[in-house]
């Protein structure tokens, strides 16, 4: 009968631990808010990609890495523009951190894109990848991906 008192014990520490703990926490958003020719001429064409990341955690997060790709379509073909990695971003807890991404260019498909941008002055281009999310008790792989046109401004 000693193992009443024990048994008593241990269920209310129990019942105790689960009404004292912490929200659980959950992934961040992370959004494709553009893609923007940073620098266009008849050598080079340089892009970025600006991402938007929603914290909705009571403490804060680090995008430990990001990682995305941008393609266009080109007869009826996914063709890879470009990569990109970024990391590591602080995001506070509650709060939005926007953020570009370079892209390092494939020389080959940047040629043809230019020159598709340049003759019809847009492009459609895919922006997508995948951003690696430490919340200290918890990380979380975030896919992202969004099709945009990029335009020539004057």
């Amino acid at each position: 009968m000693k193992l009443t008192p024990i048994l008593a014990i241990l269920a209310i520490a129990v019942f105790t631990a689960g009404c004292t703990s912490e929200p659980p926490v959950g992934p961040p958003k992370v959004t494709v808010t553009g893609v923007a020719v940073s620098d266009l001429s008849l050598e080079s064409m340089d892009l970025v990609v600006i991402l938007a990341v929603d914290n909705p955690n009571p403490i804060e997060v680090t995008i430990s890495k990001v990682e995305l790709d941008v393609s266009y379509s080109k007869d009826r073909a996914e063709v890879l523009l470009g990569s990109g990695t970024a990391g590591p971003i602080i995001v506070p807890a509650s709060n939005r951190t926007e953020f570009t991404v370079p892209i390092t260019m494939d020389n080959a498909a940047m040629l043809s894109a230019a020159a598709i941008l340049l003759l019809s002055g847009e492009l459609e281009v895919k922006a997508e990848g995948m951003a690696t999310i430490d919340a200290g008790v918890a990380s979380f792989d975030v896919p992202f991906e969004k099709t945009e046109n990029v335009v020539v401004r004057d």
